[in-house]
């Protein structure tokens, strides 16, 4: 409504003014004037800016690994002509659009179908989605909604303590879910002590009841891995417990693992790129219950046989043959020994800090150890050579040979006085 046709209490108060001039003003002026005042209060006023409303229903699903559909119910006033759907998650650079070709109409159903075979989302992601409509003049942003891709292929349980939330097979036992809350809540301290966060990690936790589930489902979003995977952007730990028996064994193997990359994420933020292979499956394997212990066997024979990985070479990557990659696992356990028993926790606390402050592979140990990771490498090979036979056969069995000695020499020093005793039979005779 304009300012000259604000409404008859408009009218109202111009009338009143007019009055309040009459007197001044020639007859005919004021007719002119009132008769101007009328035809304004009778003409339509114009419309500025009207806003068409929207109502909407939105709804996705999804089979697991393959399709994924967005679906739209929208009506309005004014004519709908434009329609996209957004859609993202942690894992993309970038946010998809998908714009839809919509016949005007005042009520619109769409669906979109995502083939989760070119587009992989990675297991127990958030998806976020929103669409943008257009009616008339108006464009409308329909709030942004959420979707957990969960494996659906199998039903989960759940249990949740503090900030952890454990998930496992619907036919599995509850002892289950309990071992991995204790298996966290054991780990936790330990990885405190070294790895600094700003509070209480949450994370969720998947169980799955075989190997073959578990390589499935990593295969279906286009990844694969041996045992266990994490997914610290999301604090997502997917693992395996096979045998109920062994399953405190192997939970109390894999969760601390994939909880120190999680922590290791938290600590680090942006720098998390940059922190070295071997530093970080390292210190998760050092975090590990029991750790494999036959890698000492594995790094001696390696020195041995003059093999072993220049720490460089694992800065960012692990070899992809198996047996190579168990002795970069080796190694890398071998080193964060190493560098703690030289230097102390509060180095690899600090070499934390410096790859958080930007240090990278051959910066951090300059940086907080005070050499090159070419000097270190050098150090811990030097450190970790193997003894001699002779030196390893006394390392080992010295102990007993000592005290073999020690007996000896014992029983030498009780027969001593026996052999200085004179014979008393000869000196009577």
């Amino acid at each position: 409504m304009s300012v000259l046709t604000g409404g008859f209490p408009a009218f109202l108060r111009l009338f009143r003014v007019t009055l309040r001039f009459a007197r001044r003003w020639p007859p005919l002026t004021l007719a002119v004037l009132w008769a101007c005042l009328a035809l304004f209060l009778l003409l339509p006023s114009p419309v500025l800016g009207q806003e068409s409303d929207l109502e909407s229903e939105t709804d996705v699903d999804y089979t697991f690994g393959q399709m994924m559909r967005f679906h739209i119910q929208a009506s309005s006033d004014e004519p709908i002509e434009d329609a996209a759907l957004f859609f993202n998650t942690p894992q993309m650079d970038t946010t998809f659009v998908v714009e839809f070709d919509v016949e005007p109409a005042r009520q619109i159903t769409l669906t979109h179908e995502l083939p989760l075979t070119q587009v992989r989302f990675a297991p127990f992601t958030t998806v976020t989605y929103w669409w943008l409509v257009t009616s008339g003049d108006e464009e409308h942003k329909v709030p942004e909604q959420q979707l957990v891709y969960v494996d659906n292929r199998l039903q989960w349980q759940e249990m949740s303590a503090g900030e952890a939330v454990v998930h496992w097979a619907e036919d599995e036992s509850l002892q289950i879910g309990q071992t991995a809350l204790d298996v966290v809540a054991e780990a936790r301290p330990r990885l405190e002590t070294i790895i600094p966060t700003a509070g209480t990690t949450p994370l969720r936790i998947y169980i799955y009841p075989s190997m073959a589930d578990l390589r499935t489902a990593l295969r279906l979003t286009g990844r694969d891995w041996v045992a266990a995977e994490a997914q610290p952007e999301l604090g997502v730990i997917l693992v395996t417990a096979v045998n109920p028996r062994t399953a405190a064994y192997d939970l109390g193997q894999s969760i601390p693992h994939e909880m120190t990359h999680l922590m290791l994420y938290g600590a680090t933020g942006v720098g998390y790129e940059d922190v070295p292979r071997w530093f970080e499956e390292g210190l998760a394997t050092f975090f590990e219950t029991s750790p494999d212990p036959n890698f000492p066997l594995v790094v001696e024979d390696a020195i041995v046989r003059q093999e072993t990985i220049p720490f460089a070479e694992l800065c960012e990557t692990f070899p992809a043959g198996e047996e190579r990659a168990r002795l970069a696992y080796a190694q890398s356990l071998s080193l964060i020994r190493y560098i703690r028993a030289e230097y102390g926790n509060s180095a690899l606390t600090d070499l934390i800090h410096a790859f958080a402050d930007g240090a990278d592979c051959h910066t951090g140990p300059s940086r907080v150890l005070g050499v090159t990771l070419d000097r270190l490498n050098a150090e811990w090979l030097e450190r970790e050579q193997p003894l001699s036979p002779a030196a390893r056969f006394w390392q080992r069995n010295g102990v007993w040979f000592l005290l073999l000695g020690g007996g000896f020499a014992l029983m030498g020093l009780l027969l001593l006085p026996l052999r200085q005793r004179p014979n008393r039979g000869a000196e009577e005779v």
